[in-house]
């Protein structure tokens, strides 16, 4: 048996999708654990619909605490940790596990697209969130072996953002890419979306220019050249995407990401603080 593993926040408008895809799956043998990290919306009573599924109340520490809550009171001696607002291809669950075993203790999948591409903001994120060509280098355990991730001490909440790349950080451990592995994501929809999640990024940025004074130099730096780097990071982003018809909007889309990150970056240096 695995287990399914999924911290929520607030997310009662995309749990019950994702939970729907997860029934739908080829392989059965699974249990869901949702930590729910003090939603303050209506997550849980969306969630409780669910009656197979085991709800868990966090301690609203964030999404590494939550999925550590999850694995310690999981059954499965695999874990799958997936976000709210995923959903899967019929056969994801199959084809993520089929690889791990002795040698290979975890995997990724090989191709994440984006699920709400009519949305403008998300469409100035970008269509494709991991492609096959660069899911090798993806560093995120979606489906690791239980007597691997607890040996390891598992996800490290002070890495904010980015605490499900905690093995890479620590140890240089990162999965391999498994074969015909496709699920969706939904990107931010709205300016004050892409600002948060921008802040998000921004405070669990590891740089060493980033530490005490020259932390500091580096954000001034980066907001007196503000004029200049939004038009040049926007006409940039529409490059990668291939798609300029999104590009008066991407000048703000990218104002959002840039001062949101510089917000998570301030936090991070001078407040020490990672954000919800």
């Amino acid at each position: 048996m695995i287990s399914i593993i999924i911290p929520t926040y607030n997310e009662e408008e995309a749990i019950g999708n994702c939970l729907n895809s997860l029934r739908k799956q080829t392989f059965k043998d699974f249990e869901v654990v949702v930590v729910d990290d003090g939603s303050t919306d209506h997550t849980v009573k969306v969630v409780s619909r669910f009656k197979e599924v085991l709800v868990m109340n966090g301690e609203h520490k964030g999404p590494g605490f939550s999925r550590n809550l999850g694995a310690r009171n999981a059954k499965g001696n695999i874990f799958i940790f997936v976000d709210a607002d995923m959903t899967f291809d019929e056969d994801y669950l199959k084809n993520l596990v089929s690889p791990i075993n002795g040698d290979v203790i975890g995997t990724t999948h090989e191709l994440e697209l984006v699920k709400n591409t009519k949305n403008i903001w998300s469409r100035c994120w970008g269509k494709l969130r991991v492609s096959k060509e660069e899911s090798g280098k993806v560093k995120i355990f979606r489906a690791i072996r239980r007597d691997k991730f607890l040996e390891l001490g598992g996800f490290d909440p002070k890495y904010g953002y980015a605490d499900d790349q905690t093995l890479w950080f620590k140890y240089k451990i990162k999965p391999i890419s498994a074969k015909d592995t496709v699920c969706y994501h939904k990107n931010p929809e709205t300016l004050e979306g892409v600002f948060k999640q921008s802040k998000w990024i921004g405070a669990s940025i590891e740089n060493r220019l980033l530490e005490g004074s020259l932390g500091y130099i580096s954000l001034f730096i980066m907001i007196i050249l503000f004029p200049l780097t939004i038009p040049i990071l926007s006409i940039r982003k529409c490059q990668k995407n291939k798609d300029f018809r999104v590009f008066p909007w991407m000048l703000f889309f990218m104002a959002a990401r840039y001062f949101g990150t510089i917000k998570g970056l301030f936090s991070k240096i001078h407040m020490k603080i990672n954000f919800k």
